[in-house]
């Protein structure tokens, strides 16, 4: 599938990309500034994705910060897509593989993560058993290895729930059939399980569930993903499906997906219930 990525999420993301290889460098922006010869307002601005970068300039960023040949030929396509006078767009449809390492550097600049999970655990919660087991059974004849580098990967962005990171605030309303269909076995089940028990206790994490059992409640056939970046001031709904990925930012769609968030977890299960029925579904795996 072809498609013609957004401007704007690509200097938002190239932002991002940008601040995070500056910061593994131990670089200030006044010392990025220098090698462009410019402002240190201008790397600010690059930075938070509100002023774009030639390509000329990201390759002699990649360079002082030591970045590696593939964060090299990656980003400097990211930076020449996002110089094109592309005609504006009410959303941003991402083809894989793109879409995976855009919303990799979106959600790890999130300060608020808010979403709705159907079938599964979302990533962000799994036990490194959970995520091996779900990579598998949508990839079975893939390489061992090509496995346990998405494990990794998986893992890693589990950072942003460190105390370092931008995140303040995860909500995350999950169905009940998430909680019941056996992933890997009983066993991988009973530790995602209490994994999710322990998560749900963090001030800053707030996990509900929503039970077969709530009368009347809305039908809501995919899981969506409400990411807002402060420093970007960037609010979006992030949609997957198996060909990609979807970006929307118009103000009434935002709004629109947050208002059925706000009725999913009206009709879900208050923090310490959910709670207990997770810990009764638990049981279940002896």
């Amino acid at each position: 599938m072809q498609t013609t990525p957004d401007p704007r999420m690509l200097r938002i993301q190239l932002g991002i990309e940008l601040r995070r290889l500056r910061e593994e460098a131990d670089r200030s922006t006044f010392e990025a500034a220098d090698v462009l010869g410019c402002k240190q307002p201008k790397m600010s601005k690059v930075e938070g994705g509100s002023q774009g970068i030639k390509p000329e300039e990201v390759a002699r960023l990649l360079d002082f910060y030591g970045a590696s040949a593939k964060q090299r030929r990656y980003l400097t396509e990211v930076a020449e897509q996002a110089v094109k006078r592309n005609r504006p767009k009410k959303y941003h449809r991402d083809a894989v593989p793109d879409w995976f390492q855009r919303f990799l550097a979106l959600e790890s600049a999130a300060t608020e993560i808010r979403l709705y999970e159907v079938e599964t655990v979302t990533g962000l919660l799994q036990t490194e058993d959970y995520a091996r087991s779900t990579i598998q059974a949508w990839e079975p004849a893939a390489d061992p290895r090509l496995v346990e580098q998405q494990v990794r990967t998986r893992m890693q962005r589990q950072a942003v729930l460190g105390g370092k990171s931008r995140l303040r605030s995860l909500d995350v309303v999950v169905s009940e059939a998430a909680l019941r269909r056996v992933q890997g076995s009983g066993e991988i089940m009973r530790a995602q399980l209490t994994r999710l028990i322990e998560l749900s206790e963090r001030p800053d994490i707030a996990i509900r569930v929503l039970p077969f059992s709530a009368p009347n409640r809305i039908t809501v056939l995919s899981s969506f993903t409400l990411l807002h970046l402060g420093a970007q001031r960037l609010s979006s709904v992030y949609l997957e499906d198996v060909l990609g990925a979807t970006y929307l930012w118009e103000a009434e769609e935002y709004t629109r997906y947050s208002m059925t968030l706000d009725r999913l977890q009206a009709a879900s299960l208050p923090a310490e219930e959910s709670r207990e029925l997770i810990a009764k579904v638990r049981a279940e795996h002896t």
